[in-house]
C-alpha cells in the first residue's frame, strides 16, 4: 500500500470513530426480533469456461440450489469468451443479476491517466451497450481496500467509480458499491463520506460480509482494533452486521448487499479434521445468523465451482489455484464437468434456502454467543435452528419440554429427517411444530460448564441426579444405559494397588462391560494443595482429560475414545470424579524402549518406520495447533491391526490448544518441550531418525542446539531420581 492510501486510512479511521462513538452501534449484539427474510436472500457468484456444457451444468446447479441472485465478475477481455455466452445466456433469468466491473490487473496502474480513463469508460459503455436487454445492476470495483490485490489506489477508485457512475445514470442502471471487504467501517465511512459530496451516492451499499475465513462465524472479531482485547468492542457478526445498517441509513442509502463470502477448505484443515464437513456447517450457522439479524437484503456466497472455496469441486488440486483469491476476481469456473462434484456445503446450502429464505424471524432465546437457539416462522410452522460454538455441548431436554422435542420434526443442516436429538452442539439442528403447537422454552439456553466435545456420529447423553452431573457418549440409548449400568459413579470404587494399572495420585483401572467391552476409568486420588488452590477456577482433572482427548479428535489426531465423564456436585475435593475411555490392546512407547535395547525389529517393524512415522505423527499434532505438554513415552500408544501400525495418545489431561499452527519459528519452545520427553528414554540411533524426519518435514535440520536440549532434559531427569534414591535411603 502507498503512503498516500495509508494516510487516507488513518483519516477514514478518525472520521469514523467519531460516528462510531456518536451512534447506537455500541449494543448490537442481538439480532433483531420480528422481520421478514427476503425470499431472494441467497445468492451465488459464477463464471463457466470454453466447454459450452459448462453452462448448462450451472444452470442446473443454480436451479437445485433455489437462488434467485447471481453476480458475475466482467472486464475489458470478457466481451468475445465465456463471461460474454454466459450473460447472453441470462436475459431470461427470473431473478436479480449484478455485473461487477473492474479494470484488469494489468491496466489498473494507467487508471489515473487520460488515456486509462477513456478506456474504462468506453468499456462501461460497451457492457451496457451490448447487454441493454438484460436486467442487472452495475457494482463499481472488488475489494478495493486490498490495493495489493487490484493495484488500484482510492485516487484510482474515485476515478474509475465517477465514470462509471455518471455512465450507469445515462443509461438508467442502478450502481451498487464500494465493494470493501473484510470488517472496515471505516473505509466504507470515508468513501461514503468522499462520494456524498460529490452526489454519487450508491443505490445499495455492497460489502463483504466475512467472518474470519480460518474460524468459525459466531466469536468477536479478534482483528478489530486491538487483537488481543475482542472481548472489548464485542465485533460479532450480529454487531458487524448493524455496523453497515448504521452507515447505510447515515447516508441514505435503501439496501445493503454482500457480494460474496465463503470459507475455504484449505485454511480450515489447517486447524481442523474433516474441514468439508466443518464447512458446512460454518456455512448453515453464518447464513441464518445474517438472516436473523435482518440487516443485510442480500447475501452472496463465493464461487460456485472451486476446489477450494466452491460449493461445487472441480477436480483439481491445489497448485493450480490462482493466486489471488477468488474474493476479488472469479475469472472462470476451471476444470471439465466430468470432474465436478457436489460438496457438503452446497446440500446445507440447499437446505437453508428452502427453509429460511420467506420466513419470518420471531427472536433469539438466547444472549449467550457460544450457543444458539433462533425461531422462524412461516404461514405453516414454528421452526427453530440451534447449535453451539465449535466443541460446546448443551442438553437439549434442559430448555425443551420432553413432549416438545417428542412432536418435533428434528433435521439434520442437509434436511435429512434425524432421530431425536439428545443434545445441542457445533452441528446445527432444525426443529420444526405445526404453528399451532408454538413451542417455549423452560429456561435461558446455556452450555454444559468446562465441557469440550468433538462432534461425532454418536449422540451425547447427560447425567443429572442428585448428586452427580456428566457426559456419556455412546451410540444409542440402550448402549448409554449399558455403560450407566456398570460404571455409573455411585458403584465405581478403585480396586487395590495390585488389581490397577496404577495407584498413587489417581487411581487407574479396567473395568470390562457385557457387550460392550473394556473400558480404563481414571479417579483422581490425592491433589496437593497448592494445586488444588490454584485450579479452583478449572475444570477438574477428569474433565480436563475428557476435553485433552475430544482437542485431539477434532484435530484429526488419534487418542483413546472417550466413553463418559463423571462429577459430583459441590464437591470441594476435587477428587469425586471419573473419566472414562475404550481399552485397546497396545503398546506403549516404554515397551519399545526396552525393546529397542536389544533387538531392531519390533512385531516385524524396523525402529524406522515405527520412529518415522511417529515423527509425522508429532508433527502433525504440532501443525494442528496443539501442544500436549506431557508427551511421555508412557504416554503414546502404538497400535497394531492388519499387519499396519498407528498411534494412539492417552492421558490427555495437559493438552493445550491454540487456535493456530505451532509454527516452529513462533512456537519452537512447546514443539520442543514434547519431542524431548518423548526421546527422552531412547537411544541417540533413535533420537536421530525421529530428529532428522521431523525436522525435514518443517523444512529444517536438527541442530546442535537442538540435541543439546535432549542433553539436558537425560541430567535434569537422571538428577530428578538420584534425589529421590537420596532421600529413600535417608528416610
Amino acid at each position: 500500500m502507498k503512503m498516500n492510501d495509508t494516510l487516507v486510512n488513518l483519516k477514514y479511521l478518525a472520521e469514523y470513530l467519531f460516528f462510531y462513538f456518536n451512534s447506537g452501534i455500541k449494543h448490537q449484539e442481538l439480532p433483531n426480533r420480528s422481520h421478514l427474510v427476503p425470499e431472494d436472500f441467497i445468492g451465488i457468484n459464477i463464471a463457466s469456461n470454453d466447454e459450452l456444457e459448462t453452462d448448462d451444468y450451472i444452470f442446473d446447479r443454480i436451479h437445485e440450489l433455489g437462488v434467485k441472485n447471481l453476480r458475475i465478475y466482467f472486464t475489458y477481455t470478457d466481451f468475445n469468451n465465456h463471461k460474454s455466452r454466459l450473460l447472453k445466456k441470462l436475459k431470461d433469468f427470473d431473478g436479480n443479476l449484478i455485473i461487477n466491473i473492474s479494470p484488469p490487473i494489468k491496466d489498473a496502474s494507467s487508471i489515473t491517466t487520460e488515456h486509462g480513463i477513456l478506456v474504462w469508460k468506453n468499456f462501461v459503455e460497451k457492457l451496457l451497450n451490448e447487454f441493454k436487454e438484460i436486467k442487472f445492476m452495475v457494482e463499481i470495483g472488488s475489494t478495493i481496500n486490498r490495493q495489493t490485490w487490484t493495484r488500484i489506489s482510492y485516487q484510482g477508485f474515485y476515478k474509475l467509480w465517477s465514470v462509471a457512475f455518471n455512465v450507469c445514470r445515462i443509461k438508467n442502471r442502478k450502481i451498487m458499491g464500494p465493494n470493501v471487504t473484510d470488517f472496515e467501517p471505516f473505509v466504507n465511512f470515508g468513501i461514503l463520506k468522499s462520494l456524498k459530496a460529490k452526489h454519487q451516492l450508491p443505490d445499495l451499499l455492497s460489502n463483504n460480509m466475512f467472518a474470519e475465513r480460518t474460524i468459525q462465524p459466531e466469536p468477536y472479531d479478534p482483528r478489530v482494533f486491538i487483537r488481543k482485547f475482542p472481548q472489548c468492542f464485542k465485533f460479532d457478526l450480529y454487531k458487524k452486521s448493524a455496523v453497515y445498517k448504521f452507515l447505510a441509513q447515515e447516508f441514505n442509502i435503501k439496501g445493503i448487499i454482500s457480494p460474496c463470502s465463503f470459507w475455504s477448505i484449505k485454511r480450515i484443515g489447517r486447524l481442523k479434521d474433516q474441514p468439508e464437513q466443518q464447512r458446512a456447517k460454518y456455512i448453515t450457522r453464518y447464513f441464518v445468523m445474517l438472516a436473523a439479524k435482518g440487516n443485510f437484503e442480500k447475501a452472496f456466497w463465493g464461487a460456485l465451482i472451486c476446489h477450494r472455496e466452491g460449493l461445487i469441486h472441480n477436480g483439481l488440486n491445489e497448485p493450480e489455484y490462482p493466486k489471488i483469491e477468488q474474493v476479488t476476481f472469479y475469472p472462470e469456473a476451471k476444470g471439465y464437468v466430468s470432474n465436478y462434484h457436489i460438496t457438503q456445503s452446497f446440500r446445507a446450502l440447499q437446505f437453508f434456502n428452502q427453509t429460511v429464505p420467506g420466513s419470518t424471524f420471531i427472536k433469539s432465546y438466547s444472549d449467550n454467543p457460544a450457543i444458539q437457539i433462533l425461531e422462524f416462522e412461516t404461514d405453516t410452522e414454528i421452526f427453530h435452528i440451534a447449535w453451539t460454538q465449535n466443541n460446546y455441548i448443551a442438553d437439549i431436554q434442559k430448555f425443551y419440554h420432553i413432549n416438545q422435542l417428542n412432536t418435533a420434526t428434528s433435521k439434520d443442516k442437509y434436511g435429512n429427517n434425524i432421530n431425536q436429538p439428545t443434545s445441542i452442539n457445533d452441528d446445527p439442528i432444525y426443529l420444526f411444530w405445526p404453528k399451532e403447537s408454538r413451542p417455549s422454552l423452560i429456561q435461558k439456553p446455556f452450555i454444559y460448564p468446562h465441557a469440550f466435545v468433538e462432534q461425532s456420529k454418536e449422540n451425547f447423553y447427560f447425567l443429572h441426579d442428585e448428586y452427580w452431573s456428566g457426559i456419556t457418549q455412546a451410540k444409542d440409548i440402550e448402549t448409554y444405559k449399558l455403560i450407566l449400568k456398570y460404571c455409573h459413579p455411585d458403584i465405581l470404587l478403585p480396586p487395590d494397588k495390585d488389581q490397577s494399572l496404577r495407584k498413587s495420585r489417581n487411581a487407574v483401572w479396567i473395568k470390562d462391560i457385557p457387550n460392550f467391552g473394556k473400558v480404563v476409568i481414571k479417579k483422581p486420588m490425592s491433589i496437593y494443595r497448592h494445586k488444588r488452590f490454584l485450579d479452583r477456577n478449572r475444570p477438574n482433572k477428569s474433565l480436563r482429560a475428557w476435553n485433552g482427548t475430544h482437542i485431539l479428535l477434532s484435530k484429526g489426531i488419534n487418542a483413546a475414545k472417550p466413553i463418559a465423564v463423571f462429577n459430583k456436585k459441590h464437591d470441594p475435593s476435587s477428587l469425586e470424579n471419573y473419566y472414562i475411555s475404550l481399552y485397546k490392546e497396545g503398546y506403549s512407547f516404554n515397551d519399545l524402549a526396552l525393546h529397542f535395547k536389544n533387538d531392531a525389529i519390533f512385531k516385524g517393524f524396523t525402529m524406522r518406520q515405527i520412529f518415522e512415522q511417529c515423527a509425522e505423527f508429532i508433527n502433525k499434532m504440532h501443525s494442528r495447533g496443539v501442544f500436549f505438554n506431557d508427551l511421555s513415552a508412557g504416554n503414546i500408544l502404538m497400535l497394531i491391526e492388519n499387519n499396519n501400525f498407528h498411534f494412539e495418545l492417552i492421558d490427555t489431561g495437559r493438552v493445550k490448544n491454540f487456535n493456530s499452527s505451532l509454527n516452529y519459528k513462533t512456537r519452537k519452545t512447546q514443539r520442543m518441550k514434547d519431542v524431548v520427553r518423548l526421546l527422552n528414554k531412547f537411544d541417540w540411533e533413535i533420537r536421530n531418525i525421529f530428529l532428522k524426519h521431523y525436522f525435514a518435514l518443517n523444512n529444517k535440520k536438527p541442530s546442535f542446539f537442538t540435541k543439546l536440549q535432549l542433553v539436558k532434559y537425560d541430567v535434569f531427569v537422571n538428577s530428578k531420581r538420584l534425589r529421590k534414591k537420596i532421600l529413600k535411603k535417608l528416610s
